[in-house]
C-alpha cells in the first residue's frame, strides 16, 4: 500500500471516528440535559440556542432545521462517495450499491430483480417487492437516483419521530437526529440506508392509523416486504389497535398479497434470497451468535432456526400482551428480534431507533448499544478480526451488547412506559429552560 493510500486511510478512519465520538458526546449531553444532573446545562444551552437564532423562544428548533442539517450531510458524503468512484466496482469485490441499481434496472427489463450482475459477478439481492419497487424508481436516477431515494426515505424519519413523539417530541427527535446509527450510517452505507425503511414503516403505520387503522395495516403489511421480519413488528403494533382483528387481518393480508405478486412474476426464484437465506444466514453477529460465529461453532441446522422461529413468534405474543399501545408493541418486537436473530449486522441496528420515543431510559439503554455496536463492528471486527485475525475483543463485545439488548427488552416490559401519541399544546422547552416531559398513557 503507497504512502498516499495510507494517508487516506488515515484521513478517513480519522473523520469516522471524529463523527462518532463527536455525536456519541452529543447525545449524553442531550439525555443528561432534562434530568436533574443537566439543571445548570439548561440555561447555557437555551442561552446559545437563542443566539443562534436571535429569537427568545426555541420554537423554532423543530423537525424541520433537523432535517435541513441530515440532508446536506446527506447530500455531501454521497456527492463525494460518487464523484470519487467510491460506489463503483473495485477488485476487492461486489459493490453493493451497484446491486441495487442493477436489481432496479433488471425490474424495468422484465428480468429478475433478485439475482442481478454485479461487478463482473452475480449477486442475490435480499430485499423484496417494495424495495424493488423503490430500487427501480431510483434506477431511473442511476446511482444518484439510487442514493436520492433511499436518502429520502431514511431521512423522513425525522419528521415521523417529531409526529409521534408527544410532550418529548423534541428531545426524542434530537436524540435520534444526533444518534450515530441515523445519519452516518445512512450516508455513508447503502445497507444503512435500505435498512432505515422498518424503523420508517413502523412510525409511518402508527402515524396512519390515526386516520384509518386498516388501511395504515395495509401499508405497514406491504412495506414490510422489504425486510420480511419487519411484518411482525407491524402485527405487534396492530394488535395494539383499538379495531385490532381489522387491523391484523390487513397487515397479513397486504404482505401475503405483496409476496404472491413477486411469486407470480418471478416463481419460487425470490424465496431463497429474500426469505431462506436470510433466515439461515450465518455470516456474522453483533449479540450472542457472534461469539460461536467467530469460532465457525455455530452449525446451521433446522433445530437452531426452529427454535428461533417458535421464540420469535411467542416474543410477538408477548409484546401484544404486555405492550400498552401500539409503539411499545412494535419496539418489544425490534429489541426482541435483535437479540434473536443469528445475523445481526450493524445496519439492522438502525432498526431500534423507534425506541427512542419509550422515555429516558429505554434512550439511556439505546445509547449504549450504539456504542457497543459501532465499535464492535468499526473496530473489533474490521480491523482487528477480518484484518488481524484476532477474535476476542469482538466475542467480548458481542456479549456486552447482548447484556445491554436484554436490559432494554426487560426494560420496555417492566415499565411500559411512552409518550402520547399526540402532543399536548405545552409541550414546549420553557423559557424558563424546563423541558415539558408530561407523558400520556393513552395508545397511539
Amino acid at each position: 500500500m503507497s504512502f498516499w493510500e495510507l494517508a487516506g486511510d488515515a484521513w478517513f478512519n480519522l473523520v469516522t471516528w471524529g463523527v462518532f465520538g463527536a455525536l456519541s458526546i452529543l447525545s449524553v449531553l442531550l439525555l443528561l440535559y432534562p434530568s436533574d444532573r443537566g439543571a445548570r446545562l439548561r440555561p447555557w444551552v437555551l442561552h446559545q440556542l437563542r443566539r443562534l437564532s436571535r429569537r427568545s423562544d426555541v420554537d423554532w428548533l423543530d423537525w424541520r432545521p433537523l432535517l435541513v442539517t441530515g440532508a446536506v450531510a446527506f447530500a455531501a458524503v454521497s456527492a463525494y462517495g460518487l464523484l470519487n468512484g467510491l460506489y463503483g466496482c473495485h477488485p476487492s469485490g461486489v459493490s453493493d450499491p451497484i446491486g441495487v441499481l442493477n436489481s432496479g434496472r433488471a425490474f424495468w427489463a422484465g428480468q429478475d430483480p433478485f439475482t442481478v450482475s454485479d461487478c463482473g459477478g452475480t449477486i442475490q439481492v435480499p430485499y423484496g417487492l417494495a424495495a424493488v419497487l423503490i430500487d427501480a424508481i431510483g434506477s431511473l436516477g442511476g446511482l444518484p437516483g439510487i442514493y436520492a431515494i433511499w436518502g429520502a426515505i431514511g431521512l423522513s424519519l425525522l419528521p415521523l419521530t417529531w409526529a409521534l413523539g408527544g410532550g418529548e417530541r423534541r428531545m426524542v427527535t434530537l436524540f435520534v437526529a444526533t444518534s450515530p446509527l441515523f445519519a452516518p450510517l445512512i450516508s455513508t452505507q447503502i445497507d444503512g440506508a435500505t435498512n432505515a425503511i422498518v424503523p420508517v414503516t413502523v412510525l409511518l403505520s402508527i402515524y396512519l392509523a390515526r386516520r384509518s387503522e386498516g388501511w395504515a395495516m395495509i401499508a405497514g403489511g406491504f412495506l414490510s416486504t422489504a425486510r420480511f421480519p419487519n411484518v411482525l413488528a407491524i402485527l405487534g403494533a396492530a394488535g395494539k389497535l383499538s379495531r385490532r382483528v381489522l387491523a391484523v387481518a390487513a397487515g397479513v393480508a397486504s404482505f401475503a398479497v405483496a409476496t404472491a405478486i413477486a411469486y407470480a412474476a418471478w416463481g419460487p426464484g425470490f424465496v431463497g434470497p429474500v426469505f431462506l437465506n436470510q433466515i439461515g444466514r450465518r455470516s456474522f453477529s453483533l449479540n450472542l451468535y457472534g461469539i460461536f460465529l467467530l469460532g465457525n461453532a455455530l452449525p446451521s441446522s433446522l433445530l437452531i432456526e426452529g427454535v428461533e422461529g417458535v421464540l420469535t413468534l411467542s416474543l410477538l405474543v408477548f409484546a401484544v400482551i404486555r405492550g400498552r399501545s401500539a409503539i411499545h408493541s412494535a419496539a418489544i418486537v425490534l429489541v426482541g428480534f435483535a437479540l434473536l436473530t443469528p445475523f445481526l449486522s450493524f445496519n439492522i441496528l438502525v432498526w431500534l431507533l423507534p425506541v427512542a420515543l419509550m422515555g429516558a431510559r429505554a434512550r439511556w439503554w439505546l445509547w449504549g448499544i450504539t456504542v457497543v455496536g459501532s465499535i464492535n463492528y468499526d473496530l473489533a471486527l474490521n480491523l482487528w478480526f477480518w484484518g488481524d485475525g484476532v477474535a476476542w475483543p469482538s466475542a467480548v463485545l458481542d456479549a456486552v451488547l447482548t447484556v445491554l439488548l436484554l436490559a432494554l427488552l426487560v426494560e420496555l416490559a417492566r415499565t411500559g412506559r411512552d409518550v402520547p401519541a399526540r402532543p399536548p399544546a405545552a409541550a414546549t422547552v420553557g423559557p424558563a429552560g424546563r423541558a415539558d416531559r408530561a407523558a400520556s398513557r393513552s395508545p397511539p
